[in-house]
């Protein structure tokens, strides 16, 4: 399903964490996700709606229980599932972010090298640490009254709504265009 999509710059893929990035925060350690009601971030629907135009989209994710089969199926259920070429579990994978193992998965399965992707979570250390290491594009997603503290692995962008991505990875795109066409 990695059909090619309309490139306008640099950036060709976007990875999305999932708990209180684009779903508020549950636990699986007892349920898996699709046992549970789940509740989307505001505007984070239309922002996926929006974002696979033009963009690989990537689900990047620590769980407890929940495989790849039980987020697709928990994210089917919330009218999102059909915007995510690939998605990776620390369940399946045996790892948690920010191990590089977790991205590259992704990365590979939507045939985009970290240079042209870009990371869009909440944690500082995990999503941010771990995708900046690859010299992906990093966006720390902070709605106001965030209750998780972030340790400072400074982000290439902070967002306070998902509202706010495809604006900026508009612009980040026209200004690395910009940069290709100029010649010496």
């Amino acid at each position: 399903m990695t059909a090619t999509k309309k490139r306008h710059g640099l950036i060709g893929a976007v990875l999305f964490d999932l708990g209180d990035t684009l779903i508020h925060e549950r636990n699986d350690s007892e349920r898996r996700l699709d046992a549970m009601t789940l509740h989307l971030m505001p505007h984070a629907r239309r922002t996926l709606e929006i974002l696979a135009r033009d963009y690989h989209l990537g689900l990047v994710t620590d769980t407890e229980s929940s495989g790849e089969l039980a987020v697709r199926n928990a994210l089917r259920k919330l009218g999102i599932e059909s915007y995510f070429e690939a998605i990776v579990t620390s369940t399946d994978q045996g790892i948690r972010k920010p191990d590089p193992r977790m991205f590259l998965t992704a990365l590979r399965i939507l045939h985009v090298p970290p240079k042209e992707a870009a990371m869009v979570g909440n944690d500082s250390r995990c999503d941010i640490g771990g995708a900046k290491r690859l010299g992906m594009l990093t966006i720390l997603f902070q709605p106001a009254g965030s209750r998780h503290p972030q340790r400072r692995i400074a982000a290439d962008y902070c967002v306070s709504s998902h509202s706010q991505i495809p604006e900026l990875l508009a612009a980040f795109n026209m200004h690395h265009q910009s940069k290709r066409s100029v010649t010496p």
